[in-house]
């Protein structure tokens, strides 16, 4: 089966793009087209271990119109079986040229975040697919409530490997807290680092924290955290590519999010076995944690997410590592690509009967 994937806008090194690479590189029964019409640096290229049966092509014009030519001249030279679509805009722009072109392809959105936060997904361009992935049960929600038909709709998470990461180990009993950062560093919008920050330096106990990530309020978050006079105990790790081959011991992950998708950052870290404590954003982190493997806070309130760190801190020895390990498993790549199969024959076999 011949599948084209539309992007949205790659900044080259996020969960997205680990997701795309994750899926295309177990995937082997079927040849994938990726269309990426909008580009940050392409440094996500080299996750890619496959040796063929897929191509990688980055549009580097900036124009709405030579963009939208990008895509329709690949998807004419591919005439895939699927199109799937990152944005809502790029449902619109395939369910275009399924019609102006007499093609035959279905049309599955499968969005990466929150769909009433995001600024890129226009309602009605969801209307344009014929099915839904919704990787997580606060997007298919969405889905359903902005009018898709419930059938229509396939939960399915996101993927990762988790039986080859290892263990991150846990402090020593009497050592500070130790907890981790990893993300874009946005004060005030999706990653909300500025309640990080405030609820670092009201932590009742010595701690640390190392923050990898880099972002467009990175400077002003190393000068919030001056002025809240906590900067000596935070290494700011800026970009790397593996940030868990940099990390050998931590209480736990750190997140204080306004909005997600399905938060890879999250099953990542229990898949190291570590720990995570996170706001209750409306879709992600509640799919993935629980009482086994960490603590979900209300949104925004700084008291509920200083008494989780404090229960981290005081019971350290409580969270079993490896159990905490284990379940991440029901997001296994080969369960995922199994369950991806079946949606694919099953769209194929469908008539079209939804037309633009």
């Amino acid at each position: 089966m011949k599948i084209t994937l539309i992007t949205q806008f790659l900044e080259g090194h996020g969960g997205t793009e680990r997701v795309i690479t994750e899926l295309i590189n177990h995937d082997l029964k079927n040849d994938y087209q990726v269309l990426v019409p909008s580009s940050g640096k392409p440094e996500w290229l080299q996750w890619f271990t496959r040796p063929k049966g897929y191509s990688v092509k980055i549009c580097h014009h900036t124009t709405e119109q030579k963009k939208r030519y990008f895509v329709i001249q690949n998807i004419l030279a591919q005439k895939p079986d699927i199109v799937l679509c990152l944005e809502g805009k790029a449902n619109k722009l395939a369910s275009y040229i399924r019609q102006q072109y007499h093609l035959h392809f279905k049309i599955i959105s499968w969005g990466h975040t929150s769909i009433t936060d995001s600024k890129n997904f226009i309602k009605e361009n969801i209307h344009y697919a014929d099915y839904h992935l919704a990787i997580s049960s606060g997007i298919k929600k969405q889905l359903i409530d902005f009018g898709v038909a419930p059938d229509n709709v396939f939960l399915i998470f996101n993927p990762i490997q988790s039986g080859s990461h290892k263990i991150i180990a846990r402090p020593k009993t009497k050592a500070p807290f130790h907890a981790v950062f990893i993300g874009r560093i946005l004060l005030d919008d999706q990653k909300n680092v500025r309640m990080l920050l405030h609820v670092l330096a009201k932590l009742p106990f010595k701690w640390q924290i190392d923050i990898f990530g880099q972002g467009k309020d990175f400077k002003d978050a190393q000068q919030l955290a001056h002025q809240l006079k906590i900067e000596k105990n935070i290494s700011w790790r800026g970009w790397v590519p593996d940030p868990w081959d940099k990390i050998s011991e931590a209480d736990c992950l750190l997140l204080c999010s306004t909005y997600e998708g399905f938060p890879m950052v999250v099953i990542e870290a229990v898949s190291h076995g570590l720990p995570v404590i996170s706001t209750d954003c409306p879709t992600g982190p509640s799919d993935i944690i629980n009482d086994k493997n960490g603590i979900l806070t209300p949104m925004n309130d700084q008291s509920a997410f200083i008494a989780a760190c404090s229960k981290i801190y005081y019971l350290r020895d409580e969270l079993d590592r490896q159990q905490v390990k284990k379940t991440a498993l029901r997001f296994d790549i080969q369960n995922y690509i199994s369950k991806l199969q079946h949606i694919y024959d099953y769209v194929s076999a469908q008539e079209l009967l939804i037309t633009p």
